[in-house]
Parts: C-alpha cells; sequence; structure tokens
C-alpha cells in the first residue's frame, strides 16, 4: 500500500539558505530522465512567488507541473491548500514523485503533520475529502542550512519581527532526515566543525550533507525513505539517558529494592530534584570532546511557584516576548489618508529615530541577559521540556529556548486527566501511565538543557528556589490556589 502513494520530498530552510538553488539543482540533474516524472510545488510568504517564476524560467519544468502557493504558508494559512493540490496531483496518475519547497519560515513539523493519518475514533469513511495520508506519504525532510549565517542566526538579538527566527531555527534543524550545510565555501575549517557539533547535538539522527551551491548527490535527497513521524519527538532525546544495560552491580541494587547504582552515580538529587546527566557508557561524540558540549536533564515532581519562576529563571535570563498580536484593520477616507501623507512627511526623521530605538533597547536587553545567563548556567544553546506550575494544576505547560529567546505554550493536559488512562484498554492505560508516581500523576518538570560548559549544580539550584517549597506542598491543591492563585479562576 505504501508503495502506491506518492514519495514527497519536503525542502525546509531558513531564509535565504539555498534551497530554491536545490531544487534547480534536482531538476537540472533529473532533466531528461524519463523515469522521473515529478511536480513542483513552491511555496512563498509574498503575495508574489518569485522562486516559482524562476524554476518555471529554466524550461526544466513545464508550467503546468509547477504548483504556486504565495501569500501565505503551507505549514499554517495554506495548510488546507497544500492538502487539496497534492491530492489533484496523485488523482492525474501522471507523476511519480513530488518535491515540495516550503516558506523560509515554514515549520516543517507542521506539515509532516498534514501527512498523518486520522487518529480519531471513526468511521473514517465519513471523511468528506481524501486524506492526504492515503495518495501521499513523506519520504525525506531536507533542511537547508547556511554555514556562514548559522551561529549568527542561532545566537541573534531578538528584534521586532525577528524574535521568533532562532526557535524557528532551531525547529527546522531538530525536524529533519537531512540536513544541507551549503555555502562551506564561505567558512573556515574551524567554523564549519562548530557548525556541524551544533547541529549533531540538535538532531545526531540527521545525515549531514556538506555543499556549495547546494550541489549534492541526488540519491541524499530524493526516495530516501529516510522519514519516520516517530523519530521526532521529545522522548528521542531522554530515550538516551535510560537506555544502558544493567550491569550486575545494578541488578543486585534492584534486587535489594533499590534504585540501579550506575543510575544513582550520574543522578544528582537534592531532595528537591534530581538532575542526570548521560551515561558514560554512551558512544563519545566529538562535539562532547571538541567543543565541551554537554546535556542534562532536570526532574522534580511539584509544582514551580509562578512569579519565582519568572523573576529568577524566565525573565532574569531570556526574553519572553508575547505572539504578535493580529492588526485590525483600519478604514480611512481619502481625506485622511492623504493628511496622513502630510503628518508622515513632516515627521518621517522622529519616526527614524523611534523605529531604531525599540531595536537597540532589545539588543542591549538580550546582551545583558546573555551575559547573565552565562556567567549563572553556562551556555545554553537549547534548552525544552514539560513544565508544571501551581496555577494551572492541570494544563501542561511547554517550554523551550533558542538563542535568547524563551517561548512558553500550553501542550494540553497532563495524561492524569485523560479518560482512557483510567477506562481505557489495558494497553491503553499502561501507556498513558508510564510517566505517573503518586499522587500528582505525569504532573512534573522535565527539562533538557543542551550546551557549552553547563553548570548542572548551578542550574539545579535556580530552578529549586522556583518550587514549592514543604511546607507549600503540605497545603494541597485547594492551599495552592487560595495562595498562589489559580489562572481559571483568577484570569
Amino acid at each position: 500500500m505504501e508503495d502506491s502513494k506518492l514519495p514527497v520530498t519536503l525542502l525546509s530552510g531558513f531564509l535565504g539558505a539555498g534551497k530554491s538553488t536545490l531544487l534547480r539543482h534536482i531538476l537540472e540533474t533529473k532533466h531528461g530522465d524519463g523515469a522521473f516524472k515529478c511536480a513542483v510545488l513552491v511555496n512563498d510568504m509574498a503575495e508574489l512567488n518569485i522562486d516559482q517564476k524562476v524554476i518555471e524560467s529554466t524550461g526544466l519544468i513545464q508550467s503546468d507541473e509547477v504548483i504556486s502557493m504565495q501569500n501565505g504558508c503551507v505549514c499554517c494559512s495554506l495548510s488546507g491548500e497544500l492538502k487539496d493540490q497534492i491530492v489533484k496531483i496523485c488523482d492525474k496518475g501522471s507523476f511519480d514523485y513530488m518535491v515540495i519547497e516550503a516558506s523560509g519560515v515554514s515549520e516543517p513539523a507542521a506539515i509532516a503533520a498534514l501527512f498523518e493519518d486520522c487518529d480519531d475514533d471513526h468511521d473514517h469513511s465519513e471523511h468528506a475529502t481524501v486524506a492526504l495520508g492515503d495518495v501521499a506519504r513523506l519520504d525525506t525532510i531536507v533542511t537547508v542550512v547556511d554555514s556562514a549565517e548559522f551561529l549568527q542566526n542561532l545566537d541573534l538579538m531578538a528584534n521586532p519581527g525577528k524574535e521568533k527566527y532562532p526557535k524557528l531555527l532551531v525547529e527546522q534543524v531538530e525536524y529533519s532526515n537531512v540536513v544541507l550545510l551549503n555555502k562551506i565555501d564561505l567558512v573556515d575549517e574551524g567554523q564549519l566543525n562548530e557548525v556541524k557539533e551544533k547541529i549533531s547535538l540538535l538532531n545526531n539522527t540527521a545525515k549531514l550533507v556538506t555543499c556549495e551551491n547546494s550541489n549534492v548527490d541526488i540519491a541524499d535527497v530524493i526516495g530516501t525513505r529516510l522519514f519516520n513521524s516517530h523519530d521526532f519527538d521529545l522522548s528521542r532525546f531522554v530515550e538516551q539517558f535510560k537506555n544502558e544495560a544493567p550491569k550486575s552491580c545494578c541488578k543486585a541494587s534492584v534486587a535489594r529494592g533499590e534504585s540501579p547504582c550506575c543510575k544513582r552515580a550520574r543522578t544528582h538529587d537534592s531532595g528537591k530534584s534530581q538532575v542526570v546527566v548521560p551515561s558514560k557508557k554512551l558512544q563519545k561524540t566529538r562535539h562532547g570532546e571538541s567543543y565541551e558540549i554537554t546535556s542534562f536533564i532536570y526532574r522534580a515532581r511539584r509544582p514551580f511557584v509562578p512569579h519565582l519562576f519568572f523573576m529568577n529563571f524566565v525573565d532574569k535570563f531570556f526574553l519572553c516576548l508575547e505572539d504578535d498580536e493580529e492588526e485590525e484593520d483600519i478604514e480611512v477616507d481619502e481625506d485622511e489618508d492623504i493628511a496622513m501623507d502630510e503628518v508622515e512627511g513632516k515627521d518621517q526623521e522622529d519616526k527614524k529615530v523611534d523605529e531604531v530605538d525599540p531595536r537597540k533597547k532589545l539588543q542591549e536587553e538580550g546582551a545583558k541577559k546573555k551575559t547573565a545567563r552565562i556567567e549563572s548556567m553556562g551556555g545554553v544553546l537549547r534548552m525544552k521540556g514539560y513544565m508544571w506550575t501551581s496555577n494551572s494544576h492541570d494544563i501542561m505547560g511547554y517550554i523551550s529556548t533558542a538563542g535568547n529567546v524563551v517561548r512558553i505554550e500550553s501542550a494540553g493536559t497532563w495524561t492524569v486527566l485523560d479518560e482512557n488512562a483510567w477506562e481505557g484498554t489495558e494497553a491503553e492505560k499502561s501507556k498513558l501511565r508510564k510517566d505517573w508516581v503518586a499522587p500528582y500523576g505525569d504532573r512534573r518538570q522535565e527539562l533538557v538543557f543542551i550546551g557549552q560548559d553547563l553548570k548542572h549544580k548551578a542550574i539545579q539550584d535556580i530552578l529549586d528556589s522556583c518550587l514549592l517549597t514543604d511546607d507549600q506542598m503540605a497545603m494541597g491543591i485547594d492551599g495552592w490556589k487560595a495562595t498562589l492563585g489559580d489562572t481559571l479562576l483568577n484570569g
């Protein structure tokens, strides 16, 4: 059944990394190959899709084989249209492959989700339209990286309109099967090695390919069958802290009702939390030896006090920026429009100053927080994971950082509130309860830290200072709501 589905390669990557050049290289290389009948979908955020016009102008592909999707993004606003277009192509039956060039601000994970089977418990024949996963399969996700700009973009100071760039850049690398390190002619060997190490740290399963001008072996990006949605999960990183065969001494410890002794040796328990460092038995990586890049997991089974967590950690070391609010359309008549133009002309110089000041202020603030972060915690490259706060007891929080920017959002509710965890099949209950610890189920802090010269003891102390005290824990949920507030009750 899978072989009958149209295979798709998704080209992802930051703005200007070389995706369009790679697409042209694929088409040039395959041009004249009658066995390779490829449809192309080009997405551009702008109203005018320049990339699509360039591809058509090459003569490498017929115009009816190029689908243009502009003025939006295929991972969000155009996702429905993307599905419809691919289904239409599959219905034609005239293509045996498809390449999607996503816009530079697209999230590959969101696009990949469109190919997933529907998990809802209902008769799937009820779907009004054909599901994308029924006719097409994601074959490979390729992320193109500008080697010369990667490190600078990763640590980009948050500017108005650019605050999400570091997070997006990291997610594009994390959610890929193949990472193309492009423009290597613009960096020296030391810089290239540093880029390789940091990318391997973000995604140690992706295939790294170095190139100039996006010139690669087509077999590395077409028909690889590398994509597997189960490979992309926070648990993939967490599992490396667990996957070690128990030694005889550990078996003896377990037999005595104790935790494995070797795991205890790499677990730093403060009484409030545990920091777990990777096993020394794991295969050595060059990034660990050459750049002192390390990682660890912070775990706790008590909630954060919200104001302490923001004061002692989030606001102290990162820029926490709100999502851009939707702009309201404002209608003005022609006279008002002319008047506004006159005012703008008179105050143009003042406005230029106003435009610069907020950016400069954020840059300065970001620089200060970076200095404080390095002094207190070491070089945190990436932090992500699940968090539990006392004022939103039932909501699973998800926190992630990239560069100076931190983002906190809801990941839904904890599995302890899932009906199937209580009344489902034994298999369902076992799966949903795997992270439970009485009395609060899977509510927890589970934060992954990745970086250089990380001070895990200092980070543990900082985060422990944000946790509820023993006296507060003894109050219970009602006591927390009464003394620390509740987002549902207090707004």
